[in-house]
């Protein structure tokens, strides 16, 4: 996946708790050439400049955050064309997502990849999204913009919880 220019940052055993901020960022580079290693933890450090900050830090002392911001960094060492985010916010206070999402998330994309992300938080991500593609049972059955999704009731009532509009009495 990875030479296909695919990174994932999975669910859960995202980081190698054990090893230090740079080492999982050198983990991460484990394609590159060794010459480009560290100019490419630079790079992740300008993306991500609080991992700098804790660089000799074992990786299971950070907080689920920062594991995940960590973990998004180590697959960008890769500078993969497509990020696949396996439920990035799972077990993080809802600030922390919030911020997860918005700012992280956001940054990836703004770097010119393409980022699918599988959420459970379908609200949080429709904010941060172009195109939202809704899977059920391993087929498509929805899919639009967030603008789009959020104006059709069945979308509405099935997956943000909230109470669509009523079909008139007598339109079946």
């Amino acid at each position: 996946m990875a030479r296909a220019g695919v990174g994932y940052v999975p669910q859960v055993d995202d980081v190698f708790a054990p090893l230090t901020v740079r080492e999982n960022l050198e983990m991460g580079g484990y394609l590159l050439a060794s010459r480009q290693v560290s100019g490419r933890i630079e790079h992740v450090l300008t993306v991500f400049p609080r991992l700098g900050t804790m660089i000799n830090r074992a990786a299971g002392k950070l907080s689920g955050g920062e594991r995940k911001m960590l973990a998004m960094g180590r697959v960008l060492m890769l500078e993969p064309s497509v990020f696949l985010l396996d439920e990035p916010t799972a077990n993080l206070a809802p600030a922390i997502a919030g911020a997860l999402l918005d700012e992280h998330v956001r940054l990836l994309a703004e770097r010119g990849a393409a980022v699918l992300i599988v959420e459970q938080r379908a609200k949080a991500v429709l904010a941060i999204s172009d195109h939202t593609y809704v899977l059920g049972g391993g087929e498509l059955r929805m899919a639009g913009t967030p603008a789009e999704l959020s104006a059709s009731p069945e979308f509405v009532d099935s997956f943000l919880g909230g109470r669509g509009r009523a079909v008139p009495s007598g339109d079946s």
